[in-house]
């Protein structure tokens, strides 16, 4: 006497109907286990035909289509109300380089929250950029003016003067 394991399930055709009415569970949101014990067949038979036929399972949101990446940035746009590069667009003419890089940094991240992160790489590039050419112009000031800073100007005095000897 011998017996079939029983994880093997015998291969088996299924009618039309059956398939109709697997089609309806697995749409109202049955699992493909629950459906393949109740039909004896396996799991990986139901996803494939779910698969191939498109089913989608409720709670998947079977009602809705998937947005799409161009409808998903329209509504976040229109949810935001604002568009997302109004920092940049209102800087005046004569704006200080740091506040046109605070403009770029909040408009880049305007738009990673609306999604359109292309447009956004090209604003935290230019932010990058003006946060360069900041320090670039705030060490050409230092050099102009002896190439220390305060503090280091205060520093050496305090050692001149432990030394006893005049700046």
């Amino acid at each position: 006497m011998t017996e079939a394991p029983l994880n093997r399930r015998p291969h088996r055709r299924h009618n039309p109907d059956e398939w109709a009415e697997m089609r309806a569970l697995y749409v109202s949101g049955a699992t493909a286990k629950c459906i393949a014990a109740e039909y004896g067949c396996c799991e990986r038979k139901i996803y494939a035909r779910a698969g191939k036929e498109g089913w989608l399972r409720r709670d998947l949101k079977a009602e809705k289509p998937p947005m799409t990446p161009e409808a998903a940035d329209a509504k976040a746009r229109a949810i935001s109300g604002v568009e997302a590069d109004a920092p940049v667009r209102a800087l005046k003419a004569d704006a200080d380089l740091s506040v046109a890089m605070r403009a770029a940094v909040r408009t880049t991240v305007g738009m990673l929250r609306g999604g359109d992160t292309t447009r956004a790489y090209a604003y935290g590039r230019l932010a990058a950029l003006m946060l360069r050419l900041d320090r670039a112009l705030g060490d050409e000031a230092e050099a102009s003016a002896g190439g220390r800073t305060p503090q280091q100007e205060a520093a050496l005095a305090a050692i001149l003067a432990r030394l006893g000897a005049e700046g």
